[in-house]
């Protein structure tokens, strides 16, 4: 049995998913559910004997350069605030 689920998306995302959709001759739903399925077929490189810090290890490396004092705790921070401060003006 299939079940409505309503999720919100950037709106030109969901323009150029509609235009890729009809590119494959399918919907964006097939395609939200076919994702879906290969998310949970995908084994998880996390496991119980595993800590934290080594799964994180595990995880792609970025691939941007970040200055060696970049204070990503502050960055987090900034960028937080910005966005609460975004949607208070709303």
């Amino acid at each position: 049995m299939k079940k409505r689920l309503n999720i919100t998306v950037k709106e030109d995302l969901i323009q150029k998913m509609k235009k890729y959709a009809d590119l494959k001759g399918t919907s964006i739903s097939n395609l939200v559910e076919e994702h879906f399925e290969q998310l949970l077929k995908q084994p998880s490189k996390f496991s119980k004997e595993m800590s934290l810090v080594e799964f994180v290890k595990t995880l792609p490396k970025s691939k941007v350069d970040f200055p060696t004092d970049f204070d990503f705790k502050t960055e987090y921070f900034n960028a937080k605030s910005k966005e609460y401060d975004e949607q208070n003006l709303v």
